[in-house]
């Protein structure tokens, strides 16, 4: 199920409107995944001895609407084990919001805007939600790289990766018939798929820059960078919920960040969340 921003007030309030689930906003491989997958999903949770990922993710959003926000949470994260949704990241964004969990909320927004690109509530959400957080950042990106990220994010990141592969040996055939059977036909084929492989390849590629293990966010309210991984080293700076970080290095219980700017320092693992994960 859906929930769609019609309008943002002066204040961080959501007012959402739910459509049906079957609507036009989830797609059909999603659903394909959902339905198999819940097939062998167990589920304990509202006194059910099984349920599917499609059956907690409506669970969540009738916690949702019943103002049970970390209920509704709870629901979208066995729900998360099951699926993957852009749909399922958006609203549990929205419950983390409401939660006033910004750094975890700003994670979920990100991972829907991988999924969905062009999604003009999920990209509304992150930039509200940015602009949110305690540490505002400075930066102002150059139209010239925006109007190039639209370019390549036509296709999501998934798509642009499996046609990056199929193109490239698609373009392989075409080439081998060309010099096969010698007709000028394969060779345009060829060229023609080419291009289009470099497209997808240059588009994964961007992607991939987003989509980096390093990319973090900030989860606890207050946080003080030190000089090295243990509470008896020096304070450099303190950072707040919501901000989002590069990892730098590990230690058992530390990570090494830096913050927009190029500072850093040393925090403890449990106070950042990584937004994606390595595949």
């Amino acid at each position: 199920m859906r929930r769609k921003v019609v309008q943002w007030s002066s204040g961080p309030v959501l007012k959402l409107r739910v459509p049906g689930f079957w609507g036009s906003g989830v797609r059909v491989f999603g659903h394909l995944r959902m339905t198999l997958l819940g097939l062998g999903v167990l589920g304990v949770l509202g006194g059910s001895s099984f349920a599917s990922p499609a059956d907690l993710f409506g669970r969540g959003n009738a916690a949702y609407e019943a103002g049970d926000y970390a209920q509704a949470v709870t629901f979208y994260d066995s729900a998360a084990a099951g699926m993957t949704s852009a749909e399922l990241l958006y609203n549990r964004g929205n419950a983390r919001f409401k939660l006033g969990e910004i750094g975890r909320a700003i994670a979920d927004y990100n991972r829907a805007y991988v999924l969905k690109p062009h999604d003009k509530d999920i990209i509304h959400n992150l930039a509200f939600t940015r602009q949110f957080r305690p540490d505002k950042t400075l930066t102002i990106e150059n139209p010239l790289v925006r109007m190039l990220n639209d370019i390549l994010r036509v296709l999501d990141a998934a798509s642009a990766r499996v046609l990056a592969g199929l193109l490239f040996f698609l373009a392989l055939a075409a080439l081998a018939l060309l010099f096969v059977r010698g007709e000028r036909l394969f060779g345009w084929i060829a060229l023609g798929l080419g291009v289009v492989f470099i497209y997808c390849f240059i588009a994964a590629a961007s992607w991939a820059g987003v989509t980096g293990a390093e990319h973090a966010v900030v989860v606890q309210p207050e946080l003080t960078l030190r000089s090295g991984p243990g509470a008896e080293y020096k304070e450099i700076a303190v950072v707040h919920d919501g901000l989002e970080v590069t990892l730098r290095e590990q230690r058992p219980g530390y990570v090494l960040i830096q913050i927009p700017g190029g500072d850093g320092g040393w925090v403890e693992s449990a106070s950042v969340e990584p937004i994606f994960t390595r595949r």
